[in-house]
Order: structure tokens, then C-alpha cells, then sequence
């Protein structure tokens, strides 16, 4: 089985609460992150090495990219408003932010061609430009995933991206997609499909399934839930957090 799970934010213990719950091996199944990893919430460097140990994978999110500009000094660092330091001084810290950097952008997730239909998985969400999800994986997947590429607007687009215009200007409302008023709507409503789209970041939409998309960020790091999907069985499973920092970005 292949679970994709929303935004962990340094969640450690729901994390490892939730491969209980669904019976998770690592010689069966597969561990996908939506992004958000690390940050926020209290044991980052804990929630790294768990999803590297069961040999985890997925996409980079925008707290991805924070850690990893400010590790090489591109990006100041704002130590009120992370909980990165662990992360930063363990001796395997290093190799944990490496596979931090290796993700992609966007990931496909191939199904059966019958019973399981093909999943993408990105942080934030796809811009409306974006019709072909195949070439952009291409594209926004260069060899070298150094500094300028975790700065390109592609990325900068998929890891924040919330409400945007029909062009693409991205919005800074925070809130639920309600809040979202005119020229800017949820990045989803320009999306036709007919691809499935499995991403996060969205902590006050809460987890929610849309025609084409399905959100996974139920603000776990807020006191909401950690949650997973699982496309074989296109199944939801949840665990109650034990954390709630507040609410942010």
C-alpha cells in the first residue's frame, strides 16, 4: 500500500501513531509526504528520521524550503517562528536536510490502469497555466535541486500557492477557501482534472475531498489530526494530535 500523508510539521509522535494505525512495513508499503515535514511543531528532527527510516518519500514544501535557505544562509532565519535547531545540530542532520532537498515539486503516483487511478501529489496545488502535469513534472524536476531552483517561481508557485487568479497571481489570504474573494479563488477551482491531485498546506481547510483533489493538511501541528490516504484502498485514515502551537503559516 501507498500512504500519502498530509503535513507532519515535526509531529513525531502522530506520525508514528499513524503507521501503527494503519500496520505500516516498509518491505510492503510505501510512505509518501505531501510536504511539511519539519517545522512548527516539537520534535522536526524526530519526524525526519522516522520518515527516513521506513524509507519515506514525497514532494518539498514551503517549510522544506525555509529549512533548507536558511541552512546554506540564503535565508535568514526567524528561530521565533521555527523548531529547526535539533534538526540543524544532529550529527545526521545534514544528511536528513539532503533528503530534505532531493524531493521534487511534483510526483506521479502510477495506479493499475483499472481499479487505481494515477495520484499527484504536490504541496500547495498546480497552477492554472498547467494543463499537462506529465511535462511539468519534467520541467519542474531539474538534476540540481540547488538554491536557485528552491527560489524559482515554479517552486515558490507549489509550495505556497493557496488562492491564486485565473493567471496565476497567488493571493495571501490564509484562511479557508471562503475568504478567498474575487480576482482570487482556490487554486482548485481552475483545475479541470481529469488527473487526481492529492496535496496540503491548507491547515484552515481542514482535509476535504473535491472533485479532482483531495486535501490532506488537517492541521495536525493546530490540535487537529493527522491524516493519510491510501489510493489502493481510497481510504482515509486519521490520529488525533497531541500538539497544538497555534495557528500561522
Amino acid at each position: 500500500m501507498r500512504w500519502i500523508v498530509g503535513d507532519v510539521q515535526g509531529c513525531a509522535r502522530e506520525l508514528d501513531a499513524l503507521l501503527e494505525e494503519v500496520r505500516f512495513d516498509p518491505a510492503r508499503d510505501e510512505l509518501w509526504s505531501v510536504g511539511d515535514l519539519v517545522n512548527r511543531g516539537p520534535d522536526s528532527l524526530a519526524a525526519a528520521r522516522l520518515w527516513r527510516d521506513v524509507g519515506g518519500r514525497g514532494v518539498i514544501g514551503n517549510h522544506e524550503v525555509y529549512a533548507l535557505l536558511v541552512a546554506t544562509g540564503a535565508w535568514p532565519r526567524k528561530p521565533q517562528h521555527d523548531t529547526l535547531e535539533e534538526l540543524y545540530r544532529a550529527p545526521d542532520g545534514t544528511e536528513l536536510l539532503d533528503r530534505l532537498r532531493a524531493l521534487p515539486a511534483l510526483a506521479r503516483l502510477p495506479g493499475d490502469g483499472d481499479r487505481v487511478p494515477d495520484v499527484w501529489v504536490v504541496h500547495g496545488g498546480v497552477h492554472p497555466a498547467w494543463h499537462d502535469l506529465s511535462a511539468m513534472l519534467d520541467a519542474l524536476d531539474p538534476t540540481d535541486h540547488d538554491d536557485p531552483w528552491l527560489l524559482s517561481p515554479e517552486v515558490h508557485f507549489v509550495t505556497r500557492v493557496r488562492c491564486c487568479t485565473a493567471t496565476g497571481a497567488l493571493c495571501r489570504e490564509v484562511g479557508p477557501p471562503e475568504r478567498c474573494r474575487g480576482p482570487c479563488r482556490p487554486w482548485d477551482a481552475y483545475y479541470a482534472g481529469p488527473e487526481r491531485i492529492v496535496h496540503g498546506h491548507w491547515a484552515w481547510r481542514r482535509h476535504y475531498r473535491g472533485r479532482h483533489t483531495i486535501g490532506l493538511d488537517d492541521a495536525c501541528v493546530h490540535g487537529g489530526t493527522l491524516t493519510a490516504y491510501c489510493p489502493e484502498e481510497d481510504r482515509i485514515v486519521q490520529v488525533p494530535s497531541r500538539t497544538d502551537v497555534g495557528r500561522g503559516r
